[in-house]
């Protein structure tokens, strides 16, 4: 929770009307955008140049020399630091004896929340493209001993061209700070992020750093691809967050294969790695997960990153498709989307689109099983070898792999992974590895044969 809702502006905004504008300097205020338990966030003009701004003001019934005030101006100290293209800029901060408030730059376009509100299901590629663009921008962030602390849909805003903007860095920390300082709301409850999104140690009012960033950003693309946070039992807006919070803190994500069978494998044991519990299992830094994404991204389409963002948009009937790129974003034509003036596309057009969309999904999906867990960043794996007598199914991250035994070694992506061996007479056994780059493992299992009743009697002992 930060301390105002994100800073955006929609193509065609509900925006309330200010009857008595505040006085912002030079700044002429033109509208509320949104509202918090300490910040409110207004459309303006600055004069006498007409640039449209975006002001994130204290409100005037808390003292700029309060503590409360402070995470607005710890903002303005981060965001001083940061000039990156996936992060709101701020052109100023005025901080006067009543008065606190930040001059950020005007973002024209909707928050991922917003996309997700509409009930849709982005496809991998278009998830990740929009990935590549946070980890983009919390390379940047955590480069500079800064974590944001708060990545979830709302602060993440699709602009109009294409562009994605980390917003919202109110309760953003540098260096690793603990979590448990901030000031309480008016409910008793800290201002230090969002449960669902939300890593463990964060949780747990732990030291948080990059680690707990990254586990956000694998909640985001979770839901992106599956319309569900990975901890969530339901729809993520029925969802109890205590209850979330708890499910993240205790249980292992829900496999996103189980939700959605035809996401790649390549793309879910990246978002699954993010997922780990331990921040020392996830991927190490925001650097690797945007090499891994952007990897991922060019070996299943070649439309670019700012086509593939806008898609999501359109998917979500939040601007009109553009009919020439329909051909990259098979998603697009298979959702059927009826594409607004100007743009007009006959049936037999999107017949042809899905033909060919069909064509380069079915060729550049999944190889086949035995070759499910090879990862094409070769100079980032290592392998693990399998053995199992007297034979075993074996499975990755819950996906199957082959039956033992095996020719080849199966190749994965640093971090923890989960290998299990199942046979029709014997109970499942499952090893946890940890992979380094480059290292090789060896796993040798011995199935016990035991009888139904007598399996079921260990496995209750256990």
């Amino acid at each position: 929770m930060g301390l105002a809702k994100p800073i955006l502006t929609v193509v065609r905004p509900r925006r309330r009307q200010v009857a008595d504008p505040p006085v912002f300097g030079s700044y002429e205020i033109v509208a509320e955008l949104g509202s918090g338990t300490l910040a409110t966030v207004y459309k303006a003009i600055q004069q006498p140049i007409g640039r449209k701004v975006a002001i994130k003001a204290l409100k005037p019934t808390i003292s700029p020399d309060s503590s409360f005030a402070a995470p607005l101006e710890r903002e303005a100290h981060v965001l001083a630091e940061l000039m990156h293209p996936n992060i709101v800029s701020m052109l100023d901060f005025v901080k006067t004896t009543d008065q606190m408030y930040l001059v950020l730059e005007y973002i024209s376009g909707y928050s991922l929340a917003q996309v997700l509100a509409k009930k849709v299901k982005l496809r991998p590629e278009v998830a990740a493209a929009i990935g590549l663009e946070i980890a983009h921008g919390l390379e940047h962030v955590h480069d500079r001993q800064v974590v944001h602390r708060d990545i979830k849909p709302a602060n993440v805003i699709i602009g109009k061209r294409g562009n994605v903007k980390l917003v919202d860095f109110g309760i953003a920390h540098r260096d690793r700070l603990p979590t448990a300082d901030e000031p309480l709301t008016e409910n008793r409850e800290p201002l230090f992020g969002t449960p669902a999104y939300m890593a463990p140690e964060q949780q747990l009012g732990d030291v948080v750093g990059p680690a707990s960033d990254l586990f956000s950003l694998g909640v985001v693309m979770y839901q992106c691809i599956a319309g569900i946070r990975p901890f969530d039992k339901e729809a993520p807006q029925e969802a109890d967050k205590r209850a979330t919070g708890f499910r993240t803190r205790r249980d292992p994500a829900i496999p996103l294969r189980a939700r959605v069978p035809d996401v790649p494998r390549q793309l879910e044991r990246l978002i699954m790695r993010c997922l780990e519990k331990s921040p020392d299992e996830r991927p190490a830094s925001a650097r690797i997960v945007a090499h891994e994404l952007e990897t991922f991204v060019r070996s299943r389409t070649d439309a670019t990153g700012a086509e593939l963002v806008l898609s999501a948009l359109a998917l979500a009937r939040l601007r009109a498709a553009d009919p020439g790129k329909l051909h990259a974003i098979p998603q697009l034509a298979s959702e059927g989307l009826s594409l607004r003036s100007p743009w007009t596309l006959s049936a037999a057009s999107v017949v042809l689109c899905l033909g060919f969309g069909a064509i380069r999904y079915s060729a550049r999906n999944d190889p086949s099983i035995s070759e499910g867990a090879i990862d094409p960043a070769a100079q980032l794996s290592g392998e693990v070898r399998v053995l199992a007598t007297p034979w075993a199914q074996v499975a990755v991250d819950g996906q199957p792999i082959d039956v033992t035994p095996m020719a080849r070694p199966i190749r994965l992506t640093p971090g923890a992974h989960y290998i299990s061996f199942t046979h029709p007479a014997a109970q499942p056994e499952t090893r946890r590895v940890v992979i380094e780059p480059g290292q090789s493992i060896v796993l040798d299992v011995t199935m016990d044969l035991t009888s139904e009743d007598d399996a079921g009697t260990e496995s209750d002992a256990r």
